[in-house]
């Protein structure tokens, strides 16, 4: 048992790497961002050197340090689907992953064998489910109060502006919105990638809220807005399309929660 290190290369920040783990179910994941950050800086601690997961351990200039979390949904092959009709391409088994034992795989921290990718439809715009929209589009309704979560000190902020996201908005393979859908919503293996999350993000508290949100979404039916519009003005990810302001400082988005980075250059 173990945390398997999939990539790690070096990112536009001094210093600073980005390294990604294996994906795991559910609360096991932010076990494992947990269990790594800690092993890290004691790995560093004993050869005299300081690891840190501070935005900017440096200055407030270039990119910060984020930490991005990708995730996916997925539901019982013949079952009823929830996410609407799956084509053909959808309906395909998941792949297991290597990594640590989990009762699903017997081998793979990540076996999604037996089940099928609910983010996907392969007869639905940009290839994303009902289920899926429904979902995202909670994420976004509650991108204000999730930056508390996903910024909570003062320094997270400095890094936007700098391939980290202004404004709750989503994009295929867009590296400056809010929440990016990879794979080109396309096929078992989509999947989507919140970046709204500083390298110094609660992992616990940022997997809760983003499932609170989701299901708010899937609960009210929420409609998914366009995606960003890439011509809006901004590395942060301003939307020409209205996308709201999800970041303007730690103290508007802890008011707005009680109402309701990677290429291009983050680690």
């Amino acid at each position: 048992a173990g945390i398997v290190v999939r990539t790690m290369n070096p990112e536009y920040g001094d210093g600073q790497l980005e390294i990604t783990v294996s994906p795991s179910w559910g609360v096991s994941a932010a076990d494992d961002a947990s269990t790594f950050k800690t092993a890290v800086k004691e790995v560093a601690m004993q050869f005299g050197a300081t690891a840190t997961f501070m935005t900017k351990p440096f200055s407030l200039s270039g990119p910060g340090n984020g930490g991005h979390f990708n995730f996916s949904l997925w539901e019982p092959e013949g079952a009823e689907a929830a996410s609407g009709a799956l084509g053909r391409e959808g309906a395909e088994r998941g792949p297991c992953h290597v990594g640590k034992g989990d009762e699903r795989g017997g081998g793979g921290g990540f076996c999604s064998e037996g089940l099928r990718n609910a983010l996907h439809d392969v007869a639905a715009p940009a290839g994303l489910s009902p289920l899926g929209r429904a979902f995202l589009a909670g994420i976004l309704a509650h991108a204000p109060a999730l930056e508390a979560l996903c910024s909570p000190t003062v320094p997270c902020y400095a890094r936007h502006g700098n391939w980290a996201p202004t404004h709750a908005t989503w994009g295929l393979e867009d590296r400056l919105a809010a929440v990016r859908v990879k794979k080109g919503g396309s096929g078992r293996e989509c999947y989507l990638e919140l970046r709204m999350p500083s390298a110094s993000a609660n992992a616990y508290l940022v997997v809760a809220a983003l499932v609170a949100a989701g299901l708010d979404g899937m609960e009210r039916g929420l409609q998914l807005p366009p995606p960003r519009d890439p011509s809006g003005k901004g590395r942060g990810g301003a939307s020409a399309n209205g996308g709201e302001a999800a970041a303007n400082g730690g103290g508007e988005a802890a008011v707005n929660g009680s109402g309701g980075e990677g290429g291009g250059g983050e680690g």
